[in-house]
């Protein structure tokens, strides 16, 4: 057979194949276009549209408005909400659409992207049709948005529970006591970072603060009479070990990392649930010197490290809203397993060479620790995405070792010149709280 008729056969049937490709594409999308129509409802904001007359004007007599559908007006929105996400039989009502609890819009991070009108002026949410709408099935179907918490604390804390120290004397009255001996400004960090599912309400939250270096000094200049140490003593050393001049250092610090879970029950309501670990360090330390022949000096130092463990359950409200703030309420309460640790350490020189004993003890568990949280903030918003945060924080524990609590339970006495063994023990029997000023911005995104 001749070569040219057949590469002109070939050349026919390619162009042939390709006109019945393109005539069967056509078709599809024709039958596609009446399906669509069929399936979907046509939103409402276009049903209100003017609906042309077979005259060509609109039924309010006003030239020039548009028509949809070649002047057939569009059928309204079944009243049951149904016109659907999605297309298609299968298309989930409004009410029922996955990944919004009862068709609500969340309000934390601004509401859902995807919120749309439904039956009666209310609120519901929707997956976009097509790829997304499928990964979604096996992903979180809510709008999620991240809110970061930057803050600066400035944090006083109060004094530990009343211990007598010292007095001026024997037998006279205390001089210094422990209830005393509060402290000044300290400063530090807290950093937030939540996750949200606009839709739904639910959200994740992980927070780290720090807060350290209150110092409480105390000095005992030269009086007219010596000083001694007040009944029942430190580390078993009693009032009879007098001294000229003196001074008390007491120092803490906390941090604290938690890990909660959040559930809206309202607009402007959470729950929230979780677990938080809390670290308490404070030290005490008293120095003295006998102005004798020679000098003796006497060193009491006791350092305590209360490591919380536990769960908390909590409220974060919001107490007032305007259009150019708002307030912000959060409660948290928990129970923590402590697991705690002193040391002790006495050093003298009152028989000659410089002495030392130590002691150190450690429990686990010590006990069951308290632990609440109380804040109240004001919040400015400087941009759609940034907030200026002003307000109150407050944290009360309760169930933790102090060392002012624990002088009277160790027996250091060799360095003074006794010969008893090192003995010691650990008590929970105190308290604190800390409180002031935080300042800081959040962000959204």
């Amino acid at each position: 057979m001749d070569h040219g008729v057949v590469r002109n056969m070939t050349v026919s049937m390619g162009r042939l194949f390709l006109l019945t490709v393109c005539v069967s594409a056509i078709t599809a999308g024709n039958t596609r276009a009446a399906q669509f129509e069929e399936d979907v409802t046509i939103p409402s904001i276009l049903t209100d549209m003017p609906v042309a007359d077979p005259d060509g004007l609109p039924e309010n007599g006003v030239p020039g408005s548009p028509t949809l559908g070649g002047g057939m007006p569009a059928d309204p929105m079944p009243a049951d909400g149904s016109s659907a996400s999605g297309f298609g039989e299968d298309a989930l009502p409004l009410a029922a659409a996955p990944g919004c609890a009862g068709g609500a819009c969340g309000a934390w991070c601004g509401g859902c992207g995807n919120c749309g009108a439904a039956d009666g002026g209310g609120h519901a949410c929707y997956d976009s049709p097509g790829l997304c709408q499928i990964l979604g099935m096996f992903h979180d179907k809510g709008d999620a948005c991240w809110i970061g918490r930057a803050d600066a604390l400035l944090l006083v804390r109060d004094a530990p529970p009343d211990r007598p120290l010292v007095e001026s004397g024997v037998g006279a009255l205390s001089v210094l006591n422990a209830n005393q001996m509060d402290s000044p400004l300290a400063a530090g960090p807290r950093f937030s970072l939540f996750r949200f599912n606009t839709c739904n309400g639910t959200g994740i939250e992980a927070t780290y603060l720090r807060a350290a270096n209150w110092r409480s000094q105390r000095f005992l200049p030269v009086a007219g009479s010596p000083y001694a140490l007040s009944p029942p003593g430190i580390y078993a050393n009693d009032n009879t070990q007098n001294f000229d001049t003196g001074s008390a250092n007491l120092g803490a610090a906390i941090q604290s990392f938690e890990l909660n879970r959040h559930w809206c029950k309202g607009e402007h309501l959470r729950f929230l649930a979780g677990f938080r670990w809390v670290e308490w360090r404070e030290s005490f330390s008293l120095s003295d010197t006998f102005n004798g022949s020679p000098a003796i000096q006497d060193f009491y130092q006791t350092d305590c490290t209360n490591s919380l463990y536990g769960g908390q359950i909590g409220l974060d409200a919001w107490l007032l809203t305007l259009p150019w703030m708002r307030i912000d309420s959060l409660i948290k309460a928990g129970a923590y397993y402590n697991n705690a640790v002193q040391d002790s350490l006495y050093q003298s020189n009152a028989t000659g060479p410089l002495l030392s004993q130590s002691i150190a003890v450690d429990e686990s568990p010590l006990n069951c620790a308290f632990v609440g949280e109380l804040g109240i903030t004001g919040v400015v918003p400087l941009a759609s995405w940034l907030d200026l945060r002003v307000g109150y924080f407050g944290m009360w524990l309760s169930g933790i070792a102090q060392p002012t609590q624990q002088l009277s339970g160790q027996v250091l006495t060799v360095p003074a010149g006794g010969t008893d063994p090192a003995v010691g023990s650990i008590n929970a029997n105190g308290s604190t709280l800390v409180q002031g000023v935080s300042l800081g911005l959040e962000g959204r995104w």
